[in-house]
């Protein structure tokens, strides 16, 4: 065990540090705050207006529980990784082995060494972790907010769901679903879930559809950072992705300099 060992242990153990802590979330418990059960003797518009309201509670209610659930995920990977890097760390300030002889500094170097790899793999496995929830997040509020406002047309939703869907799902190039997906075969497969058939590669894709401008960009339509590689706008200045070898399908920001088509 080395001062620049520990230190190197430390800072790791030092990114988790603090408690984790969830506040609760969401609408009390109950009814609709009354709207519903005054109805029987309000007037019909008055009816109508609560039975909206009454949908729009109980969706709330079912995207905090699903936050809470998420939240509490992200917590219970904190306190985790928390835990391995401490563990970790006591484990070299608890190596008072000194070297005597070119084998035991081999010996305490072999420690040594592991000790920083398993921090390495904790740090990195944490975050993958919190990788993934800020993808489920995401695609949280992507749900949310489009409850809320415009609806279009069935088959770009249906594609947006279907490619939603295969979130956390690996990208492997040359893949065309339904687990396993490149950029191009993603969307390929969700608008085919909406009886869409595009090409297969996005250099065929890029000439699908319609070109659109960038102000009228809606979710559904295809984006081209560039001629190689294809992303779904899904609203909010937001799309959903195949995006490399070694990543998984997530929303990433819609790009600036992009090409846009609308399958039609």
């Amino acid at each position: 065990m080395t001062v620049g060992e520990i230190d190197i242990l430390s800072r790791a153990h030092a990114l988790f540090a603090g408690d984790s802590h969830q506040q609760p979330i969401g609408l009390p418990p109950g009814g609709s705050g009354g709207l519903a059960d005054a109805t029987g003797v309000t007037a019909t518009a008055y009816r109508d207006a609560a039975a909206v309201r009454s949908a729009e509670l109980t969706e709330s209610r079912r995207t905090d529980d699903e936050l809470s659930r998420i939240l509490s995920a992200a917590n219970r990977d904190h306190r985790d990784a928390r835990g391995d890097t401490g563990a970790v760390l006591a484990a070299a300030r608890a190596d008072s082995a000194v070297a005597t002889n070119p084998i035991a500094a081999r010996e305490l170097l072999r420690r040594s060494i592991i000790r920083l790899r398993n921090q390495r793999d904790h740090v990195l496995a944490a975050r993958k972790r919190a990788r993934r929830r800020r993808a489920v997040l995401l695609a949280l509020r992507y749900r949310r907010r489009s409850a809320r406002g415009p609806q279009y047309g069935s088959p770009a939703q249906t594609a947006v769901r279907a490619a939603l869907s295969k979130l956390g799902s690996p990208y492997v190039w040359g893949a065309d679903g339904p687990d396993r997906f490149d950029c191009s075969g993603l969307v390929q497969w969700a608008y085919a879930r909406a009886g869409v058939q595009l090409h297969r590669t996005t250099y065929d894709q890029i000439h699908d559809g319609l070109p659109i401008a960038a102000a009228q960009i809606r979710p559904g339509d295809l984006v081209f950072p560039h001629a190689g590689h294809v992303q779904m706008a899904i609203g909010h200045n937001l799309v959903v992705e195949a995006p490399y070898a070694g990543a998984t399908v997530q929303i990433s920001r819609l790009g600036t300099n992009v090409a846009i088509r609308r399958p039609v």
